[in-house]
């Protein structure tokens, strides 16, 4: 099976179906998205502040901030819908361990509970059916299952964004007893994915670069791609800003070299093709 931690996981309805669960797919969700995810590493839990909203209010959004606002939307009865395969508008702002700051958009899979989340100090589960919970659970274990990941690869949005931005969902949900409730419908823990060939992907886990990037670890790539493939990058500035000139040769890289995406984002796979030596950023 090839690694699955970067693209779109176009693979979400038959996942969450073998897991035994009541799905339905969202007219259109494969192409719905803001773009298409850097790599996927883990997914993150909302509810959406009403037992009462659809799947379909997730995929149109809001006025501020258009949809998809999640790629999966679990009812009260327990359905759960698919409604996008790209990335969503979920997360914002916000920091994790595992996870580049602002960054969670492009690096998890949202899912959005049709529930008020009560307050921020209710006990576990409190306004959550039965069937709601069970859904969340199983689709939790069946997407890090699906990503090779363990169950503390699921977060909540308050985990992640309660810091920068005051979210306090899911509420009503205690977040380590709804991680040992995914591990246990895990079973034993998931071995990682399977890397492609050549690829060291622990060793360039946490590499992400894309436009905008800054600072000493976007020159070394410049500092890489003008002197190891000055063919197409000779004329390339080493300033440390990652601009329209840096994307071109890495587009430019990642056409000539087979098995990487063409997207002009240095992530895992693309940085290890590159070889690209790892640089810390100065205190």
């Amino acid at each position: 099976m090839p690694s699955v931690w970067r693209g779109d996981p176009l693979w979400l309805a038959d996942v969450l179906r073998a897991e035994g669960l009541d799905v339905v797919e969202l007219t259109g969700w494969r192409r719905r998205g803001h773009g298409v995810f850097s790599d996927m590493r883990g997914v993150m839990v909302h509810h959406t502040g009403s037992n009462s909203a659809t799947a379909q209010s997730i995929a149109a959004g809001r006025p501020d901030l258009p949809g998809p606002l999640s790629q999966l939307h679990i009812a009260r009865d327990g359905t759960v819908t698919v409604v996008a395969a790209g990335v969503a508008w979920h997360a914002g702002v916000g920091m994790y361990p595992w996870l580049p700051a602002n960054m969670g958009n492009w690096h998890t899979i949202g899912i959005e509970c049709a529930n008020t989340g009560t307050s921020p100090s209710a006990p576990h589960r409190r306004n959550w059916p039965d069937a709601q919970y069970s859904a969340l659970v199983n689709s939790c274990a069946a997407l890090c299952r699906r990503l090779g990941q363990p169950a503390a690869r699921t977060i909540g949005h308050k985990e992640y964004a309660g810091r920068a931005q005051g979210k306090w969902d899911p509420g009503a949900i205690d977040m380590d007893m709804l991680r040992r409730d995914i591990a246990d419908r895990i079973g034993t823990a998931p071995s990682p994915p399977t890397p492609r060939p050549g690829v060291p992907v622990g060793y360039y886990a946490d590499v992400l670069l894309y436009r905008g990037s800054t600072g000493p670890q976007v020159a070394e790539l410049q500092r890489r791609l003008k002197y190891a493939y000055s063919a197409y990058a000779g004329d390339l500035d080493i300033d440390g800003v990652f601009g329209p000139e840096t994307e071109a040769a890495v587009r430019e890289f990642q056409r000539r070299t087979a098995g990487l995406r063409i997207d002009g984002i240095v992530g895992p796979a693309t940085a290890a093709a590159l070889r690209l030596r790892l640089v810390s950023s100065p205190d």
